[in-house]
């Protein structure tokens, strides 16, 4: 009688622990879906699973087949072996892709100590050249998804960007890697990256000279990607000091290309929510691309671990602040400051905390831009103030209004003393 009620309790200790490990693998599963750690969760659980079933195997069976115990034993015998094989199977390949992402931060370490730098402006490299220099480093570089990583060109908010190429389309890309689990709170992660591919999806499908192409999106263990347009360029954040200001007329040249670019995501109803100088990238021939479009929305209003909300503060919208509906005109509020930041090297709206500036965004008129640049003419000035109004309804209605308004400064600028800016 005792060593039945032994073999029960053990029993129900075994049915115990495996209650725990499903709802141990639920949580889990909730916080990683897909990747390499999913896999392993998988993994663990198919194994735990057939050894339960070959611990209890042997009850059922010999109810079925009273007379025939050397059979169960063989029936058990082969599922552990099966739950042997699929643990050791399946991790030898889990940990040979686990490596492979080891190997990728690894070489990220590496590149921060050699200090490799975003590339400069420069002539394009000729094809040949520059396909023999891939094929010579692709081959001892580690890989994310499809792609092989070449060197790191930046680092943003929420991840680094490396310079990578598609082998399968034999073409450079620049790759954008967001570790969503070390921004934000766990309960906003899945919302967060559902949001996030929703709107790569819708992205990938804009087409316009002055909007980077998003070619590809992924995950690789709990490491989200971008694949993109690989730009040979620099972003506008090194122009916006008082040391690096451009020509008025250039800055112009610019705002309006970067007003092409809204209007035609505005009409295909996609708001940006992020237009700063670090999501604008001049390139060489003197044309401009807008990054980053959809990103922004995927994080819009949610706090990150610390208690932060994602966004850049200087460069928000009155309503922005309050968490109100946006619209594409928030987009040209935050176009507005980084066109006065390029004219002036001064920021507009500005604090010691966050506190301090969304009240100068929301309640104090900027410094007249003549202070710090008197050249700046009317029309400009004309420009801005119906860029920068804080009353939502009373600014430009669209892009495309303020890119015709600046067109027509430049054209006049032109006609006058033989094309001279305003700026010496």
């Amino acid at each position: 009688m005792d060593n039945g009620l032994n073999y029960w309790l053990a029993q129900l200790l075994i049915l115990v622990f495996y209650i725990m490990t499903l709802l141990i693998y639920n949580r889990a599963r909730n916080e990683y879906i897909g990747g390499k750690i999913g896999a392993a969760i998988n993994l663990i659980m198919g194994f735990l699973l057939i050894l339960f079933l070959s611990d209890l195997v042997d009850y059922f069976l010999l109810l079925i087949l009273p007379n025939h115990e050397d059979i169960v034993q063989i029936i058990k015998i082969l599922l552990r072996l099966a739950a042997i094989c699929i643990l050791f199977f399946g991790g030898l390949r889990f940990f040979v892709g686990r490596s492979r992402t080891v190997e990728v931060l690894q070489h990220t370490v590496d590149l921060q100590d050699n200090e490799v730098q975003q590339p400069e402006i420069e002539a394009p490299i000729p094809l040949p050249e520059m396909t023999q220099v891939v094929k010579t480093v692709v081959k001892k570089l580690p890989k994310l998804g499809r792609y092989e990583i070449l060197e790191q060109i930046g680092r943003g908010a929420m991840g680094i960007v490396y310079k990578g190429k598609d082998p399968i389309l034999n073409r450079l890309t620049a790759i954008k890697t967001i570790r969503f689990s070390d921004e934000f709170d766990e309960e906003n992660v899945d919302v967060i990256k559902t949001h996030f591919y929703r709107e790569a999806e819708v992205v990938a499908k804009l087409s316009h000279p002055n909007i980077v192409t998003i070619y590809d999106v992924g995950e690789d263990l709990d490491l989200s990607f971008l694949a993109m347009e690989y730009l040979k360029g620099e972003s506008l954040e090194k122009y916006t000091s008082q040391e690096n200001l451009f020509p008025v007329k250039k800055c112009l040249e610019i705002i309006a290309q970067v007003c092409d670019a809204l209007e035609y995501a505005h009409t295909h109803d996609i708001i940006h929510r992020d237009i700063k100088p670090a999501n604008i990238m001049l390139l060489g021939d003197g044309s401009i691309k807008v990054t980053d479009f959809g990103l922004a929305r995927a994080t819009t209003g949610t706090k990150t671990r610390t208690g932060i909300i994602k966004g850049t503060p200087y460069y928000m919208s009155p309503e922005q602040t309050r968490g109100l509906k946006l619209s594409g005109r928030s987009d040209i509020f935050s176009l507005g400051v980084v066109f006065y930041q390029l004219l002036t090297g001064r920021l507009p709206f500005d604090g010691e905390n966050m506190a301090a500036i969304m009240y100068q965004i929301t309640s104090v008129n900027p410094t007249p831009p003549t202070e710090y640049m008197p050249g700046i003419n009317k029309p400009i000035l004309t420009v801005l103030n119906n860029a920068l109004v804080k009353d939502h309804d009373k600014r430009y209605a669209h892009a495309g209004d303020m890119g015709k308004h600046v067109r027509m400064i430049i054209e006049k600028m032109s006609e006058l003393e033989g094309r001279r800016p305003s700026r010496e």
